[in-house]
């Protein structure tokens, strides 16, 4: 009998929907494109340096934003700059150097409340691609936060980059041969 079970617990099982698929969003140029959470959607960025942006409809929700890399001294002022543009009263953060895909990075979780009265908690990821600094700014009310934090952190090694080739030129017309006229 224990057999027939877990016979009938495979056949089952090889049949059933994954509990957790993922959903990709993509950027507009398409460069960048993102494997959410399923049940999770993309909302349409707000701002230029806003590439990306899901949420999960419960509060928690992921921002990409690109920073050029002349307007900051290295990632952690990136870092900074985007800790401090949440306005945070009363808030906790504790950063670390880490990698993504790689690539040196900073990552810096924090919790406080904003001006509104709502405690959030945030993980925020700046490496540097491909000649400019990327943000991934994961956010959840605190008292999801705990549960959420390990998904927002992963989100930055889930971000795939592809350079935007320039626009092509059009290619210069051949050079046309004189024609002869016909003989009659």
């Amino acid at each position: 009998m224990t057999r027939l079970a877990l016979v009938a617990i495979a056949v089952v099982a090889q049949f059933a929907l994954p509990a957790y698929a993922d959903v990709t969003v993509k950027s507009q140029d398409g460069a960048m494109e993102l494997a959410v959470p399923n049940g999770w959607h993309e909302v349409t960025p707000e701002g230029a340096a806003t590439k990306l942006v899901a949420t999960d409809g419960h509060g928690s929700r992921v921002i990409v934003r690109v920073y050029s890399k002349e307007d900051f001294k290295d990632i952690k002022a990136v870092a900074n700059f985007t800790a401090t543009g949440f306005k945070l009263d009363d808030a906790q953060s504790k950063s670390e150097d880490v990698q993504v895909n790689g690539k040196p990075a900073v990552s810096m979780n924090l919790t406080g409340t904003e001006p509104n009265g709502l405690r959030l908690g945030l993980v925020i990821t700046v490496f540097e691609a491909d000649g400019m600094y990327i943000g991934v700014i994961g956010r959840a009310p605190v008292s999801v936060f705990t549960k959420q934090a390990p998904v927002l952190a992963g989100l930055a090694k889930a971000l795939k980059i592809t350079p935007v080739a320039a626009a092509a030129t059009p290619a210069p017309a051949p050079a046309t041969a004189p024609q002869t006229p016909p003989r009659h």
